[in-house]
C-alpha cells in the first residue's frame, strides 16, 4: 500500500537520523508562549520564543507537541506545522485556523509563559516546500486560504534579504475578513518591485467591507496575464487539498511539468472550512 502524506511526513520525524534512511538530526526544542492575536475570521498567530541555536529555512515545517495538556483526543497532543515566521525574526510564530478540537482548545488557553515541545530536521528533506536556488527562475506561488503561511514565510525571507528573485503570488479567499496577512502583503508589494501580489475573493458580496479588487478563482486567464513574462517559474501551491488538486492540474494542462510544481497540502477539513484541523500534507 502507498505511503500517505501524512504518514511519510510521521516517517521523516521519527527516523532514526543514523539509518540508511539519510536523515538528518532531528532536533527538539522546548519554548514559551509569548502572545497570541486574531490575523483573521477565525485564524489566530500565536509568538513563541525563540532560543539562539534555533535555525530553519523559510517554508521549513515543524512538528508542534503540547506538554502534559489538561485534555486530548484522538487527533492527538501533535501538529505539523509551518511557520510564519522568517529565520531573521527575534521570535517563532505559527498560525492556524481554530476549531473546537483538543489541541486547538488547549493552545488557544495556553497562559504566557507555558512551553511547548517544536522538533523539527537540522536540515529540510528533499522535496522541502522551500525556495529553489536558481534565483534567475521565478517563484510563482497559488495560495488558498491558510496555505499562505508557508509562502508569506518564504516571500517575506527572500524580499528581507534582497534576493534577485522574481515573486508572483496569487491568493484566494472567500471575502477578505478571511484572508491572513492581508495587510501585511498589500504592504511588501508597495516596497518592492520585484514582488507582484493578485489577491482575490470568490465571495465579496458577503464581506462587511467593499473589494474592489479582483474577483473569482484562480484560472488560466488569471495566471497568463501575470506569469507569461516570467522565467522558467516554479510553481509553489498551497492550500487546502482540494484547491491544490484542481491547480496542479490547472498548471499541468498548460504544460508545466511536476519537476516545476511544488505542493503542501492543509488536509483534514472541506472548502467550507467547517471540519478545519490544519494537519500538514506534503507531495
Amino acid at each position: 500500500m502507498a505511503e500517505t502524506m501524512h504518514e511519510k511526513m510521521m516517517r521523516l520525524h521519527t527516523a532514526d537520523s543514523n539509518n540508511k534512511s539519510g536523515q538528518s538530526k532531528l532536533l527538539s526544542y522546548d519554548v514559551a508562549l509569548k502572545g497570541k492575536k486574531q490575523v483573521a475570521e477565525r485564524t489566530y498567530a500565536f509568538t513563541f520564543e525563540k532560543l539562539k541555536d534555533f535555525q530553519f529555512t523559510a517554508g521549513q515545517h515543524v512538528r508542534m507537541t503540547l506538554i502534559n495538556p489538561p485534555e486530548t483526543d484522538d487527533e492527538g497532543d501533535s501538529r505539523f506545522l509551518s511557520l510564519v515566521s522568517t529565520p531573521q525574526d527575534k521570535d517563532l510564530v505559527i498560525a492556524m485556523r481554530m476549531r473546537d478540537t483538543a489541541f486547538k482548545r488547549v493552545l488557544s488557553k495556553l497562559p504566557v509563559g507555558t512551553k511547548v515541545r517544536i522538533q523539527m530536521r537540522q536540515h529540510a528533506h528533499a522535496g522541502a516546500f522551500i525556495l529553489h536556488d536558481d534565483a534567475s527562475r521565478s517563484a510563482v506561488f497559488i495560495v488558498g486560504g491558510i496555505g499562505i503561511v508557508p509562502a508569506y514565510s518564504m516571500i517575506k525571507d527572500a524580499l528581507e534579504r534582497n534576493l534577485p528573485y522574481k515573486l508572483i503570488l496569487f491568493y484566494s479567499n472567500r471575502r477578505p475578513e478571511d484572508a491572513p496577512f492581508l495587510s501585511e502583503l498589500q504592504r511588501l508589494t508597495k516596497q518592492y518591485a520585484n514582488f507582484t501580489f493578485v489577491p482575490t475573493m470568490t465571495e465579496p458580496e458577503n464581506s462587511a467591507t467593499k473589494w474592489s479588487g479582483q474577483t473569482g478563482r484562480i484560472n488560466q486567464v488569471t495566471l497568463n496575464q501575470f506569469v507569461k513574462h516570467s522565467s522558467q517559474p516554479i510553481y509553489y501551491v498551497s492550500g487546502l487539498s482540494e484547491m491544490v488538486g484542481a491547480m496542479k492540474t490547472l498548471l499541468k494542462q498548460a504544460g508545466v511539468g511536476d519537476e516545476d510544481i511544488r505542493t503542501e497540502e492543509f488536509a483534514g477539513f472541506t472548502m467550507s472550512h467547517r471540519n478545519e484541523n490544519g494537519v500538514l500534507r506534503r507531495k
